[in-house]
């Protein structure tokens, strides 16, 4: 089963957030509370965390993309 990432609203008027840096690689274990990647807001920078463990697949941006707010920026295969 796959749990889909989105990239979160972090305030009102954001519509995008810019990702920084993944901290873990298609196809690396992750556990859930791991931090996965860096967005950078208007006003914040903040960690996106594995909301369940198991396997960082299918990853839609990388580091440097600008991805709308709502949008599936990865999955985690249970």
């Amino acid at each position: 089963m796959r749990e889909p990432i989105y990239m979160p609203k972090f305030g009102l008027t954001m519509t995008e957030g810019l990702i920084i840096e993944w901290h873990k690689k298609e196809g690396d274990p992750v556990n859930e509370g791991d931090a996965l990647l860096t967005v950078q807001t208007e006003k914040v920078d903040a960690d996106i965390n594995a909301p369940v463990s198991g396997v960082l697949i299918g990853v839609q941006y990388e580091a440097g993309d600008e991805a709308p707010v709502g949008e599936i920026i990865a999955y985690i295969e249970k």
